[in-house]
């Protein structure tokens, strides 16, 4: 004797299906699927010395310390609580930095990309207000 499902059950099933589904991406379960940035726009302190002791990120323009602006090429998650911060300067070339940042309790961890690594050593972190 076959079992054929009934088009009311899978209705059902659909519906379950497309409700689960909803509920991870809106509570990011496998990651944030948008470009929603890893540091939002703010102005923030940092343990930084210096040049990034204060930074002030505005959609697409960092300002730091010094006023120096840069442009933001990417600012965005690669997972749950990871991602990267990728800057490029405005009148030094063609210069980028690249940062991997983690989110913490207190702020973000931002630590320098270097050949590929990030950098723990020279990490910093940034408050949120």
């Amino acid at each position: 004797m076959k079992k054929k499902l009934g088009i009311i059950q899978v209705l059902a099933i659909l519906i379950i299906g497309i409700m689960i589904g909803a509920f991870a991406e809106r509570s990011h379960v496998f990651g944030y699927a948008d470009n929603t940035p890893i540091i939002p726009n703010g102005t923030y302190k940092t343990t930084s010395a210096k040049t990034w002791g204060k930074m002030a990120i505005d959609g697409s323009k960092i300002t730091n310390a010094r006023g120096s602006n840069f442009v933001v090429v990417d600012n965005r998650f690669t997972n749950r609580t990871k991602g990267r911060l990728v800057i490029a300067s405005k009148d030094k070339g063609s210069r980028s930095w690249s940062y991997y940042v983690s989110k913490l309790k207190e702020g973000w961890r931002v630590s320098p990309i270097i050949n590929g690594v990030p950098d723990h050593d020279s990490q910093f972190i940034v408050y949120v207000n």
